[in-house]
């Protein structure tokens, strides 16, 4: 690799850093503006002037620093929060609000709008016009199942900050909003909307999504399965909302979920395909560009049908980068693409550098345009069906091997057989990609065609989801429950990058330090599992509609006390902290239930638990507490839960306490009651509702 050949790969890490620091800072100095100004004129003098080749480095040094400035500048300006008559400031409970759909809607247990605030008053006769952006989410029904693109809308609700997660480990809902550039949101229902008017927008982005929506009714027509239809929607146009949990996790555990999201591989498919087209028509010379405007004309025409999500946005602008390059200078080195095309998004939105699936989709690139080549060559040739097989499982690994840092750090597991998985969805995706493309043709063209074509797309993807069923369950099928800080993810890509350098230099040196750097992990590894072992940890959930969820950490060992909740309700409050606490054994007891409960280092006797050299009192109802009982037994945590009707002064008698937590099974009025008397006898608490989960680890 060639360094002068990559201009763009230099330039993008000053940029980058920038961006990562001044999102870390978000604020802007007052000097900032001037200093940004000062370092672009004294780049732009630098750059005419001669001097030295000693001397060069100056204005190297110079311009790495404007873009450093730059990326600082632009990504806290970026911020909408910073956006001029932002509604922020006139916040009010029970406002009404005029606001226009700038995305389409997604649609689940809660259907999710993003609008653009245009005016807010205290009614609808006292409007100011404002600026912003605001998530609303309303219960699914007809009214807001019709809510399309462009469509302003007429609100009476209240607006609230996004707030933080409120248990440990849990997924930041608010810093991935805010990556969005949404950083307040509204609960309402249908009946306070009202739909003043179509049409607004792009009409560009309206023609897409109206086209998006008849074709999902046409593969609703053609794959009349849930299962089959979600898959087909999921694959041909990136729509995902109505993927079972049950199907999303196994294509996720077999490392297959990327088919699911249009992404790099269908655009991919989409240029190859369409390359074998254009080639046919055997254009030259100046006819190359016709070419090219040929091809990138229908790949970003297929950007736009699938809504344009940041996967597929990444991969057209990464082709039309290389095409470009190739049409007009007939060179486009992979490592000066790659980075001009992430300069040219982060330009756009330097949010992009945040997103998941960003740092995926690069990483994945990057892999496969590293490793491949080198991983090809050591194997001998052989037969063409057995050549082309291999390359199609070296390109999975080499992009898997790009994202295995990141695989592990978002989502905790590693599939084992991805390999097998990735040769089933290039085949079948590749198939219904073009098949699914002549299905919309033929249905217009020839309705019976069109039905025997989609019975056969039909029955693919019935064998297609099998067989990934039947991947996810072979033995070992992924390596789960894995946890790693964003430290490690760094070491990990180092570790890569010292292996890269031993296969291009075959030095000693290089083996050397990726041990050295294996070593120290090692370590860190071991002196976390001996933490882990003699951890002896409390918490007590924040959990939704007033359940209740208590974890006992005792060692790799868990007690878990609760009602009666599902698998997906459990798993969304506690399962990110249970793997990060290296959780390998679980008993479970219900608090309903329980009225003895006995473990080596836990006794539960309602309302005792005693936790190693801990005691805590869980009150649920005024048995425990009757007039006249001059009895006190003195305990560590006071746990007030289903709104008992009792003052803390009572419970202070009866069960003297260091602090007292208020669980979110109470009620809010009488929470509010509580703190009052808290506050005015000086009594520490903690509610669960507003602070978040309450912890407590013993030494």
């Amino acid at each position: 690799m060639n360094h002068r050949n990559t201009p763009y790969l230099r330039l993008l890490l000053p940029f980058v850093l920038g961006i990562a620091l001044g999102s870390w800072r978000d604020s802007q100095p007052e000097w900032m503006g001037w200093l940004l100004g000062a370092s672009v004129f004294s780049s732009l003098f630098f750059a005419i002037r001669r001097y030295r080749y000693r001397d060069r480095w100056f204005f190297g040094a110079n311009f790495f620093t404007c873009l450093f400035l730059a990326g600082y500048y632009l990504v806290v300006a970026h911020n909408e929060l910073r956006q001029p008559h932002h509604f922020a400031p006139q916040l009010s409970e029970g406002q009404y609000f005029v606001c226009t759909v700038y995305e389409a809607a997604s649609h689940g247990t809660k259907t999710k709008i993003p609008v653009r605030m245009e005016a807010m008053g205290p009614s609808p006769d006292a409007l100011a016009p404002v600026s912003g952006n605001a998530l609303l989410f309303f219960d699914p029904g007809a009214a807001t199942d019709a809510i399309r693109y462009g469509d302003r809308l007429g609100i009476h609700g209240s607006l609230m900050p996004t707030e933080p997660p409120k248990n440990p480990h849990a997924f930041n809902y608010q810093r991935y909003l805010h990556y969005k550039n949404i950083h307040y949101q509204c609960f309402t229902n249908s009946d306070s909307l009202i739909l003043l008017s179509s049409g607004h927008g792009s009409m560009l982005w309206r023609s897409a999504y109206a086209c998006r929506d008849h074709l999902l009714s046409l593969l609703q027509k053609h794959f009349p399965t849930q299962d089959e239809y979600a898959v087909a929607s999921a694959l041909l146009l990136g729509y995902q909302d109505d993927l079972s949990d049950e199907l999303r996790t196994a294509y996720a555990e077999t490392g297959s979920m990327h088919a699911l999201a249009v992404s790099g591989s269908h655009v991919g498919m989409l240029y190859i395909g369409l390359l074998f087209l254009t080639q046919r028509l055997r254009l030259r010379g100046r006819w190359r560009l016709l070419e090219t405007a040929i091809i990138l004309l229908i790949i970003w025409g297929f950007t736009l049908l699938t809504g344009a999500t940041a996967s597929v946005l990444r991969a057209s602008v990464m082709f039309t980068t290389y095409m470009l390059g190739k049409a007009l200078w007939r060179e486009a080195p992979a490592w000066n693409v790659l980075p001009a095309s992430a300069f040219g998004l982060l330009l756009f939105n330097p949010y992009f550098l945040f997103d998941a699936g960003f740092q995926l989709s690069y990483a994945a690139v990057a892999g496969m345009i590293f490793f491949y080549p080198r991983l090809y060559k050591m194997f001998p040739p052989g037969p063409k069906w057995v050549d082309e097989g291999l390359k199609v499982l070296l390109v999975g690994v080499s992009a898997q091997l790009g994202t295995l840092p990141l695989s592990l750090f978002y989502f905790n597991q590693f599939p084992i057989y991805f390999w097998l998985a990735g040769w089933l969805v290039v085949l079948g995706g590749a198939i219904f990609l073009w098949g699914g493309a002549m299905l919309i043709l033929l249905d217009a063209l020839s309705p019976t065609l069109a039905h025997w074509l989609g019975w056969a797309l039909y029955g693919m993807l019935q064998c297609l989801n099998k067989a990934i069923v039947f991947i996810q369950n072979l033995p070992g099928s992924v390596v789960s429950d894995v946890w790693i800080p964003g430290w490690v993810v760094v070491a990990l890509y180092g570790c890569l990058g010292l292996l890269g350098g031993l296969m291009v230099w075959r030095k000693g040196a290089w083996m050397i330090a990726f041990l050295s750097i294996m070593c120290l992990l090692g370590l860190y590894r071991i002196h976390t599992l001996s933490y882990k072992q003699t951890q002896r940890t409390v918490v007590v959930y924040h959990v939704t509609k007033k359940l209740r969820l208590i974890d006992f950490f005792d060692g790799n060992h868990l007690y878990a006390l609760s009602d009666t909740l599902t698998k997906k309700q459990e798993d969304f409050t506690a399962k990110s902290n249970r793997i990060a606490s290296g959780i390998r054994a679980k008993t479970t007891a219900l608090l309903s239930e329980t009225m003895l409960f006995r473990s080596n280092n836990l006794v539960v006797d309602k309302p005792i638990i005693q936790f190693f050299q801990q005691k805590i009192a869980l009150i649920e109802n005024t048995t425990w507490i009757t007039p006249g009982d001059t009895t006190a037994i003195k305990v560590d945590a006071l746990v007030l839960s289903e709104s008992p009707e009792l003052s803390i002064a009572d419970c202070q008698k009866k069960f003297p306490f260091s602090i007292v937590v208020f669980d979110a099974s109470n009620a809010w009025k009488k929470v509010a009651r509580w703190r009052k008397e808290c506050d005015a006898n000086g009594w520490a608490y903690h509610d669960v509702r507003t602070q978040g989960a309450w912890e407590s680890r013993q030494q």
